[in-house]
């Protein structure tokens, strides 16, 4: 298991946010939005608006979304790109763990349907 959370493991480029945004598939839960896409590479891109809290909470959820991410990215069967927006200030690590593997377990579960 790979435990760290290089540079190439990160979505930089506003065009590969774009693309995820418009040709990238969505799903929602009651705290988090995610914008995801199958690549050769897994890699993480998180996006926390202003209606999330100050510059200090904000920061913060942003460490919380990448330590999942990092911690919990072999969950999934395929390597994707994810691009994950908090929707809510009332937010707790342990909810964004919980919403991450959601989303993961939902993801399997659509992927091992197509393919039966």
């Amino acid at each position: 298991m790979d435990c760290t959370f290089s540079r190439q493991d990160r979505i930089r480029k506003k065009r590969d946010y774009l693309k995820l945004k418009s040709s990238g598939d969505v799903f929602r839960t009651r705290l988090l939005v995610f914008n995801y896409n199958e690549s050769s590479r897994s890699k993480l891109g998180v996006i926390v608006t202003k209606k999330v809290g100050n510059a200090v909470f904000r920061n913060k959820v942003k460490r919380w979304v990448r330590e999942v991410f990092r911690t919990e990215r072999e969950m999934f069967e395929k390597k994707l790109d994810v691009v994950i927006i908090p929707r809510s200030s009332n937010l707790s690590y342990r909810e964004v763990k919980r919403d991450f593997l959601y989303f993961a377990k939902k993801y399997n579960e659509k992927n091992t349907d197509r393919n039966s």
